[in-house]
């Protein structure tokens, strides 16, 4: 089975070209969604771990992840940020892990990994293949302000300084998917490449 990892900056459109995937039937392991359904089954082994770290208030009594606590306490202290950030990481990379072993055993020829920060974060090595979601840099800025508007310009340009320029995430490619165009054009490069695959 081969593993491909996609990779791409904020407003590379990434989560895009993984939803259009999904929609063809490919499985996509969605790092992010996975991370947030963690944290939402009551009494689930993620939630459990929160509440063993950071204590009682950290779950609301009915079983949910207080969300307020958190962004108040957790979100505010780099001790406890890093110790529910390393609960979310072995809980996802858990469920990554259950992911690769249903897909083998269905025969999957190939399936998705969808990372934030996939290179920076050096998961490009448990792939076969990266493929790059290629914008330049005024259009994906651009794309996440309007995306983001709640976050506001600053912030989404604080964001992309944390993340490899695009000379650099080049380097990690074995493919690199335009996304500049339209969404039909990027649409057609995917499927050109799945009928490689």
């Amino acid at each position: 089975m081969i593993i491909i990892g996609l990779a791409g900056s904020i407003g590379s459109g990434k989560s895009t070209v993984s939803a259009y995937l999904q929609s063809l039937g490919i499985p996509v392991f969605d790092s992010e969604n996975t991370a947030k359904s963690a944290v939402m089954v009551k009494g689930g082994p993620c939630l459990q771990k929160i509440a063993k770290c950071l204590g009682p208030d950290s779950i609301l009594p009915s079983g949910e992840l207080n969300r307020p606590w958190i962004a108040e306490n957790v979100f505010r202290n780099r001790e406890l940020l890093q110790i529910f950030e390393t609960i979310l990481k072995e809980q996802v990379w858990n469920d990554l892990q259950r992911f690769l072993a249903i897909q083998k055993s269905l025969g999957a020829k190939f399936v998705f990994l969808d990372f934030p920060l996939m290179i920076e974060r050096g998961l490009y090595k448990i792939c076969d293949s990266i493929w790059l979601i290629a914008v330049p840099d005024e259009i994906r800025i651009q794309r996440a302000i309007l995306r983001d508007r709640h976050l506001g310009k600053e912030a989404v340009i604080e964001r992309n300084k944390t993340q490899l320029p695009l000379s650099e995430l080049k380097k990690y490619a074995n493919v690199i998917i335009d996304n500049s165009g339209t969404f039909e054009n990027t649409k057609a490069q995917i499927n050109e490449l799945l009928q490689k695959l």
